[in-house]
């Protein structure tokens, strides 16, 4: 939860609500290289989890494939997991308690079930935004831990959203918060400040284990604790540093989600596919709309249609001067059309 002016913890936030033939295909198209890439990622994975992979065999280089539609599928993977697990850029961390939130997570498979579950209408959005900055895509992993995938999730302290801003961090990175709509829970515009924020503290910590540290306990007390740490010439390390015990377990339960999606196998997980493709679009805003109509005209239940448009307050019947919605992409032309024969209907009629 992102808190940058309180210099002490904040309460607990919410707790959680709730293909092998692709591989073997790809893995045929790329020879080598697939398996180059592969053992590397044994071998990060080794270092952390203690899981021993046999040592790879040497191979021959080859020239590369010409196939254009092999080149495609590469860019492209089929899978969204394949294209994170491509985009992980942050140094491993090497933690005893990246263990025991391995085995946490492994012993709650339902809980796994409804992460994926819920993110698969959120994830490739949040992933494209992500690599639109060139971050790192174990930042796509962070909502997991923060809110487990849930924009309606509230904390104690009131922080809210995906992302689970305050309201005071959330003004800071202006976020509307009104009678009419709490941008905090808005998937688009939180995402966006999130980024901002994380951008941000990498900046000033030039560290990302530490600019997550600053995430979840705020980049002030983070910050004096670094000051302390030098004035006390210890090491400033993520794991170095005397850090609350929430803050001491938030990167290690986040790098334990990025070994686990990185290896599920290897942890006797089964990962549903989540296709790498958008779940949602955004429409142009429609005039005197209320969320109800809304959802009655993209044919969806009010649970469907609130998921993907989370930021609205007030009654669900309260009319907007310009409703700007979010649907998923296979309710978009039902919606027109539905749309269309409203408008039709309300038109004022032609005197003969």
């Amino acid at each position: 939860m992102p808190e940058s002016h309180a210099p002490t913890r904040r309460q607990r936030r919410l707790p959680f609500a709730g293909a092998a033939a692709a591989v073997a295909f790809v893995g045929a198209l790329l020879g080598t290289a697939a398996a180059a890439q592969s053992s590397e990622r044994d071998s990060a994975f080794v270092n952390l989890s203690g899981i021993i992979a046999p040592p790879a065999a040497p191979q021959k280089t080859r020239p590369a494939n010409p196939n254009p539609d092999v080149a495609k599928l590469l860019a492209h993977p089929a899978d969204l997991w394949d294209r994170i697990r491509n985009g992980y850029a942050m140094p491993d961390l090497v933690d005893p308690l990246v263990q025991e939130n391995e085995r946490w997570y492994v012993a709650r498979p339902e809980l796994l079930r409804a992460l994926v579950a819920r993110a698969r209408k959120y994830l490739h959005y949040i992933v494209e935004a992500i690599e639109q900055r060139d971050m790192p895509l174990e930042l796509a992993l962070v909502p997991m831990v923060e809110s487990g995938f849930n924009p309606m999730a509230l904390s104690s302290a009131e922080a809210s959203g995906l992302w689970q801003f305050v309201p005071a961090t959330g003004k800071r990175f202006d976020l509307r918060q009104d009678g009419t709509i709490d941008e905090r829970r808005d998937v688009l515009a939180s995402t966006a400040a999130a980024l901002d924020y994380f951008g941000h503290l990498q900046a000033e910590f030039n560290d990302w284990h530490l600019s997550l540290a600053a995430y979840n306990w705020g980049e002030n007390a983070l910050a004096a604790a670094v000051a302390r740490a030098k004035a006390a010439k210890h090491g400033t390390r993520f794991d170095a540093l005397a850090l609350p015990a929430e803050t001491r377990n938030y990167v290690p339960r986040l790098q334990a989600l990025k070994n686990i999606i990185a290896k599920p196998e290897a942890f006797g997980i089964v990962l549903e596919e989540i296709p790498n493709e958008p779940f949602f679009v955004t429409l142009p805003p429609v005039k005197n709309l209320d969320i109800a109509t809304a959802a009655k005209l993209a044919e969806m239940t009010p649970d469907a249609f609130r998921a993907l448009n989370p930021s609205f307050n007030g009654a669900a019947t309260q009319k907007h001067a310009a409703l700007a919605i979010v649907l998923p992409v296979d309710r978009v032309e039902t919606f027109k059309a539905n749309l269309a024969r409203r408008e039709a209907r309300r038109a004022p009629k032609k005197a003969r």
